[in-house]
């Protein structure tokens, strides 16, 4: 038999860390995404608007077997559940041990369906193999899914093999791109745990910069997101689900990036580069190649692109995987309104990204996204 239980407190989540981390590396089907590191992290900066509801699953041996990370986003006269880290987050999902997710999904369905004061359940951001789809294949009450990003996923293989997909001039500008950093010397090293913070904010520093020169605003230049960026890098390193890349010609700092590791996942995060680097190297290839250098080291079979299908990632030719988003509801009056409402947004968000849109759709849609609710 299997025990539910819904921890409501703040205390309760820094007092799971060791089990939760425990229960992590037995969870085949995690990514990073789903440390402890992470997610408190993202609450100690983003967790004031929200209550914590840890859904725990424990067998007859007190054994922590499952555990959905919820939060309750409480608005007038309607409650909302999340998973936390919801927004800058790539991948959500519930926590299962192997060979028990099905159960462990089961058990946290049952208490779900028991929790007071939310009325609609918006699970976002779930992979196609996520433990979350066993709690919405049970959903007895009104539920739905929907596509919402997308993300490429390329093998892992070696720097010859993944230049087959590119055009002729795009492999000599690759090749050419890195013959010039071994020349100049260029050499990539992982921040130890001592200097993590400090390699953590140079990348930050330099993301924000190559940004800026773009006069492109984005969500990751903000205080919440650089506070959650440091925290997050420092105790993913500690735990070894998360590093500092730092590419460097001599002490100088040309490129950092904070790659995600998994038992079966790489993926970079968050890049940054010099202008230097950035006219002189074709970035975008020295970071896919130490991706790809990581996996084949780690034995993982694919690297993850992260969220959205940006040209420089479709160069390589890789597959794209969608996430979902699951919504259930315990009543028709709330969810029909909230699904319809996000079913709607999601067909037009498609439609603006089709080449034989109008031109009056695209920029309808681009004018909204600002003012129409996550």
């Amino acid at each position: 038999m299997y025990k539910a239980v819904v921890l409501s407190d703040t205390q309760g989540f820094a007092i799971l860390k060791q089990e939760w981390e425990e229960l992590y590396d037995k969870s085949p089907l995690v990514t990073p995404f789903q440390s402890w590191a992470w997610l408190y992290s993202w609450w100690e900066i983003y967790g004031e608007r929200y209550e914590p509801r840890l859904v725990t699953v424990r067998d007859d041996k007190d054994l922590l077997v499952g555990l959905v990370p919820l939060t309750l986003e409480r608005r007038p006269g309607f409650g909302r559940l999340l998973l936390i880290g919801t927004g800058i987050t790539d991948h959500l999902d519930m926590l299962a041990r192997r060979a028990r997710k099905t159960k462990a999904a089961e058990a946290g369905r049952e208490a779900l369906q028991q929790m007071d004061s939310w009325h609609v359940a918006d699970l976002q951001e779930v992979r196609p193999k996520a433990v979350a789809w066993d709690i919405f294949r049970g959903w007895a009450w009104p539920r739905v899914h929907i596509r919402q990003s997308s993300c490429p996923v390329l093998d892992a293989k070696s720097w010859e093999e993944l230049l087959v997909p590119l055009s002729r001039n795009g492999r000599e500008k690759a090749r050419k791109a890195l013959r010039r950093a071994k020349a100049d010397g260029i050499r990539c090293e992982v921040a130890g745990q001592r200097s993590v913070e400090q390699a953590a904010r140079s990348c930050l520093a330099l993301y924000r910069e190559s940004w800026r020169r773009r006069g492109i605003t984005s969500k990751h230049l903000n205080r919440r997101f650089g506070s959650h960026m440091l925290a997050a890098a420092k105790r993913m390193s500690a735990s070894g689900c998360g590093g500092v890349y730092e590419f460097r010609r001599g002490k100088e700092l040309v490129a950092s990036d904070f790659v995600l590791l998994g038992q079966e996942y790489v993926a970079g995060y968050l890049q940054g580069a010099s202008e230097y680097a950035l006219r002189r190297y074709q970035i975008n290839s020295l970071f896919t190649r130490n991706w790809a250098d990581t996996a084949l080291e780690r034995g993982v079979p694919t690297v993850n692109l992260m969220r959205g299908v940006a040209q420089h990632k479709l160069r390589w030719n890789p597959k794209i995987i969608d996430n979902h988003r699951l919504i259930l509801g315990q009543d028709r009056v709330s969810f029909a309104p909230y699904a319809a409402y996000h079913l709607l947004r999601s067909e037009a968000a498609q439609c603006a990204k089709s080449e034989d849109a109008p031109a009056w759709i695209k920029f309808a849609t681009d004018r909204l996204k600002g003012f129409l609710p996550k």
